[in-house]
Order: C-alpha cells, then sequence, then structure tokens
C-alpha cells in the first residue's frame, strides 16, 4: 500500500535507492531486458473504489470537464509533474453533461492532486498499460474509479462554436 486514506504508506524502492535510503527494497526493480539498468517501478497501481455513483459525481458538479477516456502522457519523476491526453472528454454544466471537448490535455503534479480529490465512484475499473521509463518500457496493471478533482489544469485551445 503507498497510499492509504490520503497518507503516504510507503514507496516503490529498489535495492539501490534502499541502500541510499537506509530502508528495505520493496521488490519493486524492473526492467525492460538484460540491456537496461533495472529502476523502481510500477506493477499493479490502482486507486481503490468509493461509495458514490458517477451519476451522483455528475449531478453534483456546477462546471468541469469530465474525462471519460485518457490517452498517452507522461510523468516527470523527479518533480511528479504530468500531462496526459483526453481522447473523450465532455463539458459537465450545472450537473449534466453538455457537449463533446476535443484535445484537452490534463496537466498537473501527481501530489497536489490527490490531495484535491474529493468524490471517488463506486465503478473500479482496471487495464493494461506500457510505461515507459529509462529502463526501458514495461508493461503495467493500473485501475481507478471515476474521480472528481476539485482543481486541476487543463489544456487546449478553443475551437469555433
Amino acid at each position: 500500500m503507498l497510499i492509504e486514506d490520503g497518507i503516504l504508506k510507503g514507496y516503490l524502492i529498489d535495492k539501490l535507492n534502499g541502500r541510499r535510503m537506509e530502508m528495505e527494497p520493496t521488490g519493486s526493480s524492473r526492467r525492460q531486458s538484460y540491456k537496461f539498468a533495472p529502476t523502481s517501478r510500477m506493477t499493479n497501481t490502482f486507486i481503490c473504489a468509493g461509495e458514490s455513483t458517477v451519476d451522483e459525481i455528475i449531478s453534483n458538479t456546477e462546471y468541469a470537464l469530465f474525462a471519460k477516456h485518457m490517452g498517452g502522457g507522461s510523468v516527470n519523476p523527479a518533480t511528479g509533474e504530468f500531462n496526459f491526453a483526453v481522447s473523450e472528454g465532455y463539458l459537465i454544466r450545472n450537473g449534466k453533461i453538455e457537449k463533446p471537448v476535443r484535445g484537452a490535455t490534463l496537466i498537473g503534479r501527481g501530489s497536489e492532486i490527490l490531495q484535491k480529490i474529493d468524490m471517488v465512484a463506486s465503478n473500479l475499473a482496471t487495464g493494461q498499460g506500457m510505461c515507459g521509463s529509462l529502463s526501458g518500457s514495461i508493461p503495467t496493471d493500473v485501475g481507478q474509479p471515476t474521480l472528481r478533482v476539485s482543481e486541476i489544469t487543463v489544456g487546449g485551445r478553443k475551437e469555433g462554436n
């Protein structure tokens, strides 16, 4: 468990960084192949289901972007800064889905965004992906329910009406 009830409980620690940090390794060292040096990498990462429904989250939201499906992106492991493309998104206004949104990107810092989660739905969904880093590209299993973040930077460009 890395984070529980909003509190950081643990880290992904490989043997080298465990020695540097004077902490026990967590067995999280991975690499694409023998050609790459191993580093701490995620394997199975997910956010637990909450108690709200997706409809409750939408109906209790005044104005927001509903990012139904995410595309590719990147994370700076040193700072936690990220950007991810929204492959399917909708504008929520007055508690209702209003219209599709194209070309949106979510931008932020992981540690800050985690603190801004204020509603979590019960619809946990898992999937597979790939994570690229200095130690190569590796498969991952990830999952999360629909959740609401009180504030996040949305990038993109305005299209004509």
